[in-house]
């Protein structure tokens, strides 16, 4: 009898830690299934809001192509307006973590990039989106010093855009002579050492307080493309835009934290690959060319607002201004080691090239 009730008791003691046993691999295995089915996310910091042209033509598309070619196990979560870091800010909490994925303006890092810089100096003659995102990726391709700049993080594409605009609360610009005394908001540097030779006083105000500047009348206007004016709300309070092509037009570059790319399975790294690259760089393209179609839009719908284009003299006149100031650069800048004369020339020839394509 007491031999029966061990043999139970070892039977059900058996019996009981195999159930344990196989509730545990099943419990691991769902959870393993469930964190597999779990996209991982990445935070993508940019600096228009919801309703802007190129947030919705270029980086919600592009969201959505990176999520789609990595069959959803990819998640990629737009944080606009600035609402995760501020657009100074962008770079370098891209390297440290803060975001995964950023897309920064160049001109708001003055000195940092400065062969990428120069394919915006004045008089380069880059006239639309695709010009100027096809240079700056062709350049960046060629040039390991360019590359260099960017070794801290991933480069997923590059990108310009063009024409620049200036857009005036109160006084039209016809000449080279109507811009002394004006302050304008200025988008880099160079721009600001070209449009100072004309009297100009240079702001550096970021995006998101040209509005209240243009408002309080700290600022005359804003030095920015088409995109710019629409997003930041220029286009509310300026009565006139004058379309400039000696003035080079904002770069761009979309990043994303080392670490963070390289943490990701191969697939994923393919996937986000496939559609950054060229096909990135043309995507944000084309959308530079619907920003331009809309912020047009807006303004010829108010009849209050004057678009003007500079005369062949004029024209002529601000590029040999550019002359002397994008000589001074290069001077510059090539006894610091950089080999920004031959650099520039290479901007020129493609510049020539694709003129030529069209």
């Amino acid at each position: 009898m007491e031999t029966t009730q061990m043999k139970n008791n070892s039977l059900f003691k058996k019996t009981g830690g195999m159930i344990c046993v196989i509730f545990m691999v099943l419990t691991i295995g769902a959870s393993n299934v469930w964190a597999a089915d779990k996209p991982v996310e990445l935070k993508f910091a940019v600096l228009e809001g919801t309703k802007a042209a190129r947030t919705i033509y270029g980086h919600q598309n592009w969201a959505d192509a990176v999520e789609k070619a990595a069959n959803g196990s990819i998640k990629v979560s737009l944080f606009p307006s600035g609402s995760l870091v501020s657009p100074k800010q962008a770079y370098d909490a891209t390297v440290n973590g803060l975001a995964d994925i950023s897309y920064i303006s160049i001109g708001h890092y003055p000195g940092r990039f400065p062969l990428t810089e120069s394919l915006g100096f004045p008089g380069n003659g880059i006239s639309n989106p695709h010009m100027a995102t096809e240079i700056i990726m062709e350049m960046y391709s060629k040039y390991p010093q360019m590359q260099k700049e960017f070794s801290a993080v991933k480069v997923l594409f590059l990108f310009g855009h063009a024409p620049i605009s200036i857009a005036t609360v109160s006084k039209p610009i016809h000449s080279w002579n109507d811009l002394n005394g004006l302050r304008l908001r200025i988008n880099h540097k160079e721009s600001a050492s070209y449009l100072k030779s004309a009297g100009v006083a240079p702001a550096f105000i970021p995006p998101p307080d040209i509005f209240l500047n243009l408002q309080k009348g700290i600022i005359d206007g804003s030095v920015m493309g088409w995109l710019g004016h629409n997003a930041f709300g220029t286009i509310k309070l300026a009565k006139y835009f004058t379309i400039v092509p000696s003035v080079p037009g904002p770069l761009f570059a979309y990043v994303m934290n080392k670490k963070k790319f390289e943490n990701l399975s191969q697939d994923q790294q393919t996937a986000i690959m496939s559609v950054s690259g060229d096909a990135g760089a043309q995507l944000l393209a084309d959308c530079g060319d619907k920003e331009i179609e809309t912020a047009l839009n807006v303004v010829k719908q108010d009849a209050s607002k004057q678009i003007f284009e500079l005369s062949e003299q004029e024209q002529e006149l601000w590029a040999q201004k550019a002359v002397g100031v994008q000589e001074q650069i290069i001077e510059k800048m090539e006894k610091k080691g950089y080999p920004m004369r031959q650099f520039i020339q290479d901007v020129k020839d493609l510049v020539k090239s694709k003129r030529k394509m069209k």
